[in-house]
């Protein structure tokens, strides 16, 4: 049963803090030490799906719920959203599996990695070594690490650790980042993927500007730099893509769309 989607309040203190908290209660209850029940296959890769990607490299993220809008789907039937999501075009579909605030599931993993080909993405607030090898056994293809949780000291392993940890696995790892600081720091990590979050997680404030202020004048070199948050239509994938980013994480403007397919389709091919 999922946890009730509790709506984060602006007076609060860092939000991102208690993210890592409720993870942490989350880990020591057990809930990431479900068994897989899915078949085996070989892993696919997402850093390869994006390089390949004809058009804009979108990666469709099922979610239910944010925790500064509250519910975006409700109801929403993961088997239904990850195939229409496929069906338009995605080059990765990222799924949310933290049930507080987010509306997430474990089984949300489970049920895309059985009805679609494409790579996962498992995005969750991870703090712990249990969580990384939740999202190996249940069938992820990568995940997200948030730079600042690590930097901060909000996890219960470190970020070299917890990238190393990933890559024994088999996972690829989209790194996280709320600023131009963090990019920079994250761009000399061996993770495959960066993404610049246009949402200050602390605040749950989304500054567009944030994805152009990050990338200034920075040669990215061969990585794979992903835009998070903020991302509406087909004007903003055109305008990022401008400045450098190759890949686009959404999620919200997907959910509200009235139809999946269609919305990943015009950003598929804005």
């Amino acid at each position: 049963m999922r946890a009730s989607l509790t709506r984060y309040s602006s007076g609060s203190s860092d939000f991102l803090r208690i993210l890592c908290e409720e993870a942490i209660q989350r880990t020591r209850r057990g809930y990431y030490d479900a068994e897989e029940s899915w078949e085996p296959r070989s892993r696919a890769s997402l850093v390869d799906s994006v390089l390949r990607c004809r058009g804009n490299a979108v990666i469709s993220e099922l979610k239910r719920a944010s925790p500064s809008e509250g519910v975006l789907a409700q109801g929403l039937e993961a088997r239904r959203a990850v195939i229409e999501m496929e069906r338009g075009g995605a080059a990765g579909i990222s799924v949310l599996t933290a049930p507080e605030r987010f509306g997430g599931d474990l089984s949300d993993l489970e049920a895309a990695r059985r009805h679609v080909a494409l790579p996962l993405l498992m995005k969750d607030i991870v703090v712990s070594r249990r969580q990384i090898e939740a999202a190996a056994r249940l069938g992820a293809d990568a995940i997200l690490l948030i730079y600042r949780a690590f930097e901060r000291g909000y996890t219960e392993l470190g970020l070299r650790e917890a990238i190393a940890a990933a890559h024994d696995a088999g996972l690829e790892v989209l790194l996280e980042a709320c600023n131009r600081e963090e990019l920079l720091e994250c761009l000399g990590s061996d993770a495959e993927m960066i993404g610049v979050n246009a949402r200050d997680l602390s605040t749950l404030v989304v500054d567009k500007r944030v994805h152009e202020e990050a990338v200034e004048g920075l040669n990215l070199g061969d990585r794979i730099l992903v835009a998070e948050s903020g991302i509406e239509g087909a004007e903003d994938v055109r305008r990022l893509r401008r400045v450098g980013y190759r890949a686009f994480l959404v999620g919200t403007a997907i959910m509200r769309s009235g139809s999946i397919e269609s919305k990943v389709r015009e950003l598929v091919e804005a």
